[in-house]
């Protein structure tokens, strides 16, 4: 059943234009925009069921146009029991006149791997684009509309008169008089707070800074910890738009307790790599590699869990707290 599966969406995934296979639709949020105005490019994407979908957060940057902020996504029900992608692109246009967006590819290929990626409808997933591997077969490349992009300027504004302005606007006796008086007022009170902010500086370098108060133990950094992960439970379920905070809080208490165990393992270090440090250093310590894994994904690519994910990935890290009692190493 599954190499049948694979064989259908083979041939529904590369038929040619014309055919049943629905194509992948481009609009954008309006037909013209001034110069740096951010505007919306909207691709709705046909997954077939049991597919893998690969599409970047941004679009390629041209020197007319570039990403405002990474790609917005969701999934709907599809046709034929499959599902349809919603991508948003937030836009910047820096051109003039008719400019052309570049083609954003799109990869769908039959699901192998069960676990990759983030499920949708249809039993398919999505996967993050940096992961993807090449492949021309199951790439599909799709074509914005151009977009008209009016320049800060119009041609009433020239007709109008609208030119430099010469030489007696820049020094010269047509300036306002009152204008440079107040100016000058405010350039006066600006320079004195300045001067007494840096003599308060000097004279405060001498003196000791404060002790940061800081855990006595590390029993007590570990209680403090698992305070701050029940107060992420009790503030649950979190939906999936809320999970990026989420998540870049509950790595932040797992690292800030891993890198007092040794001095060298600073912020410098990236989560894997303090995860490795751990599990060289702590019998335990792979048990939270897959947790902060996914705190990345989450923080940095597109992966939004549901409030079922996010309460048991609190509740990883709350166990492991928990099974550190006594200060072991």
């Amino acid at each position: 059943m599954k190499v049948a599966r694979h064989l259908a969406l083979l041939a529904l995934v590369s038929a040619p234009a014309g055919a049943q296979s629905p194509e992948p639709v481009a609009v954008l949020s309006a037909d013209s925009v001034r110069m740096a105005e951010v505007f919306e490019l909207r691709v709705e994407i046909p997954v077939p069921p049991g597919s893998l979908v690969y599409f970047p957060d941004t679009i390629p940057a041209t020197a007319e146009v570039e990403s405002h902020e990474p790609v917005q996504w969701r999934a709907r029900r599809g046709p034929d029991g499959g599902a349809t992608l919603e991508l948003t692109y937030a836009l910047l246009a820096f051109g003039t006149g008719n400019v052309t967006l570049p083609r954003l590819d799109v990869l769908t290929m039959p699901l192998e791997d069960e676990t990759a990626g983030e499920s949708i409808r249809g039993g398919s997933r999505v996967g993050v684009w940096e992961e993807r591997q090449p492949s021309i077969r199951y790439t599909r490349g799709v074509t914005p509309p151009d977009i008209w992009v009016e320049p800060v300027w119009t041609a009433e504004d020239i007709v109008a008169g609208m030119a430099p302005r010469g030489p007696d606007d820049v020094v010269g006796f047509s300036w306002s008089w009152p204008s440079i008086a107040l100016v000058l007022l405010f350039s006066t009170v600006i320079v004195g707070a300045v001067t007494t902010s840096a003599r308060g500086w000097l004279a405060d370098r001498g003196e000791p800074a404060p002790t940061a108060a800081v855990p006595t133990s590390m029993d007590e950094a570990r209680r403090r910890a698992i305070e701050v992960l029940d107060r992420l439970l009790a503030a649950g379920p979190y939906p999936p738009e809320q999970a990026q905070p989420l998540y870049s809080e509950s790595s932040g208490v797992v690292r800030r307790f891993v890198e007092r165990l040794d001095p060298e393992w600073g912020p410098e270090l990236t989560s894997t790599e303090l995860m490795r440090s751990l599990a060289a250093r702590a019998s335990d310590g792979d048990a939270l590699t897959p947790e902060m894994r996914t705190a990345e994904a989450v923080k940095f690519g597109r992966l939004r869990p549901d409030p079922e994910h996010t309460t048991a990935h609190l509740t990883v890290l709350r166990s492991w707290f928990e099974g550190r009692a006594g200060g072991r190493a």
